[in-house]
């Protein structure tokens, strides 16, 4: 099963990581003003009404409550989780809007928001027609969808975010699913053995010399010091694996979107041609469980309670000196996200 690469997925998981880790926040100009939307003169909405509504949302003032994520303001805990209908558009999952007018590095929060309701394509339309270079920032610099250009938002909560495991799925959460066995999935067990290897043991060696490609390219010498420490660190979740035990692996595989059609999908098959990729997972045979594995790719970061540790794997020709090499993607948990009870 191939990654789809029209966007990269973990292009998107780092710009989500960035956004809720500090990046400066957006600007005025780069969405409709919102300075004659009061809370007096709004409407109460809620963001599954608005996504309903589509474009002719637009313009509309409103007042809608959601958890604020960085740049994203979602209807709940499984939003993230819901799969787009349309590329790139998290509206389209009836469930997620972006929001300007809140800082994008500030801590989550279940807030109220009062705005007007815009595009990004409406936004990037009206800096063509004014001549401009359509650059915008914040979530419509990444994404496609509507957004609440907010005058104000009112924090009334910590939201509690849990990680939803695959016991408790609804039907359509996630976009990953476990690989049908085949050469493919064979190939990436294997490839994901010295890893498993090298964590259970601690060996700082080894990890530096798997780690060391990333993005195609050499991974900078303080970075790579950093993340190997991290995964060797006294308390790191290294310490749940099994030391004188197998573990139970698993591989995992992307679900087509429910936005493919033929092209993308024979455009996708050509670009990932004589590659292999996928996420492969392990946990202790002591205590795996397959309700507990992860439904999405953006959890298969590693943290100290998670009860498995997960590698994105991509084996294919890469601009390094035109090799076929091996990349292994593991990078820590970022988010305030709770493992469930």
């Amino acid at each position: 099963m191939r990654p789809w690469l029209t966007i990269s997925s973990v292009a998107a998981a780092a710009a989500a990581a960035s956004a809720m880790c500090g990046a400066a926040p957006a600007t005025a100009e780069e969405t409709r003003p919102a300075a004659a939307c009061s809370a007096a003169n709004s409407t109460v909405m809620t963001i599954g009404e608005i996504a309903a509504l589509g474009d002719a949302a637009i313009g509309r003032c409103v007042t809608v409550e959601g958890w604020a994520l960085g740049f994203f303001l979602q209807a709940d805990n499984a939003a993230r989780y819901r799969q787009q209908h349309v590329y790139n558009d998290y509206t389209s999952t009836g469930a997620v809007l972006g929001l300007y007018g809140r800082d994008r590095g500030a801590a989550p929060a279940i807030v109220r928001a009062t705005g007007r309701i815009d595009s990004c394509k409406a936004v990037h339309d009206r800096i063509i027609a004014s001549g401009e270079f359509p650059f915008v920032g914040g979530f419509c610099h990444y994404y496609h969808g509507l957004v609440v250009s907010a005058s104000t938002v009112t924090e009334l909560g910590k939201p509690d975010i849990v990680r939803i495991p695959a016991r408790a799925a609804a039907a359509g959460l996630g976009n990953l699913s476990p690989m049908a066995n085949g050469e493919a999935r064979e190939t990436l067990r294997a490839t994901f053995a010295p890893l498993l290897d090298a964590l259970v043991k601690r060996d700082k060696v080894a990890l530096r010399q798997l780690l060391r490609i990333e993005g195609g390219a050499t991974m900078a010498e303080d970075r790579l010091a950093k993340r190997v420490a991290a995964l060797t660190a006294a308390d790191s979740f290294t310490a749940a694996l099994p030391a004188d035990g197998p573990a139970v692996v698993e591989v995992f595989g992307w679900r087509e979107p429910e936005w493919a059609d033929e092209k993308t999908r024979t455009g996708n098959a050509a670009a990932m041609a004589n590659t292999t990729s996928g996420i492969v997972c392990a946990a202790p045979k002591r205590t795996a469980d397959e309700r507990l594995w992860p439904i999405d790719d953006a959890d298969v970061g590693f943290a100290r309670d998670r009860p498995y540790v997960c590698a994105r794997i991509f084996i294919g020709a890469l601009d390094v000196g035109g090799e076929r090499i091996t990349q292994y993607l593991l990078y820590p948990e970022e988010r305030a996200v709770r493992e469930p009870a």
